[in-house]
């Protein structure tokens, strides 16, 4: 674990690359406990930051709803068929969406119309994000994305708006626990198996510069370079993400920079005997090594 620790470390020196070749290149241990590592460590990042999120959730919810549902409302699914009882229909609400830090301030309709007399689908059309009911199903949107629930598929239900407030004091707690067990689980499979995909590219991209600098190595070391690599734009994605500022191929200029950056530094670096000292490259094989196979 000693080595996996310094691997944090490491990855962001410009000498990793030549010292992954010269060294770590056959050390696929260490390199699979620091692919599964460094990714536990993001998710849990953002199952913290998750937390954070939900700390102020339950009031901000209940809040919400005193304020925008009438007292006494009462939704009944019966059937497949959604009745309404003390609301006046065709219900609207526009509910502000502002983001402190950034520019994004959208409004989020909510719309409550059983008889489907004054409102359908194309009324979320001018909104981000919103919410509609009809009597036989109900439509999300966000962003550009809508999804419809079809109320048949539903066991018969009744709550009030009382109901809904208790059930986000009581159970709150229980719920978000749950959710974030379930969004770890998703997010560590993501992470650490179905970014093993999107690894090829990018270990084709590093293979590609590696040729261009004369550096004559395998696709399977750039796929294992790269598999440390990764740690570095994920992170720099993920704190951006949180802190609401994004850039257009963000990781592909990280991850350009992680391999040009090293590679030029190997270039240069290569006829220094300090160098070649570290790298365990003896000054007469230095031209012919298996080691870094750097053309003249």
């Amino acid at each position: 674990m000693k080595k996996v620790s310094k691997r944090f470390i490491d990855i962001w020196k410009l000498d990793f690359l030549a010292k992954f070749l010269s060294h770590g290149k056959s050390d696929n241990k260490t390199t699979i406990w620091f692919w599964i590592i460094s990714n536990l460590v993001l998710v849990l990042i953002l199952l913290i930051s998750f937390s954070l999120f939900l700390i102020g959730a339950p009031n901000e919810i209940v809040t919400a709803i005193e304020k925008n549902v009438p007292d006494g409302a009462r939704i009944t699914i019966i059937d497949g068929q959604l009745t309404t009882e003390n609301i006046d229909e065709p219900f609207f609400r526009e509910i502000s969406a502002s983001n402190k830090g950034t520019n994004y301030d959208e409004k989020i309709a909510i719309i409550v119309d059983t008889q489907g007399q004054t409102y359908d689908i194309a009324s979320l059309d001018e909104y981000k994000e919103g919410f509609l009911i009809l009597g036989d199903r109900a439509y999300t949107k966000d962003d550009t994305k809508i999804n419809q629930l079809v109320f048949k598929d539903i066991p018969n239900i009744s709550f009030a708006k009382e109901d809904v407030i208790s059930w986000v004091h009581k159970y709150f707690l229980f719920f978000a626990i749950s959710l974030g067990i379930l969004m770890g689980s998703i997010l560590f499979f993501y992470f650490v198996v179905l970014r093993l995909v999107s690894a090829f590219w990018w270990a084709l991209m590093l293979f590609i510069f590696m040729r261009i600098f004369d550096v004559r190595e395998s696709y399977i070391i750039a796929y294992k370079a790269v598999l440390n690599f990764y740690f570095i734009p994920s992170i720099a994605v993920l704190v951006l993400g949180l802190i609401g500022f994004g850039i257009p191929f963000i990781t592909t200029i990280i991850f350009m920079a992680i391999f040009i950056a090293n590679l030029i530094w190997l270039k240069r670096q290569y006829e220094d005997t300090s160098v070649k000292e570290a790298l365990n490259i003896p000054e007469k094989e230095a031209e012919n090594t298996s080691v870094i196979q750097i053309k003249k």
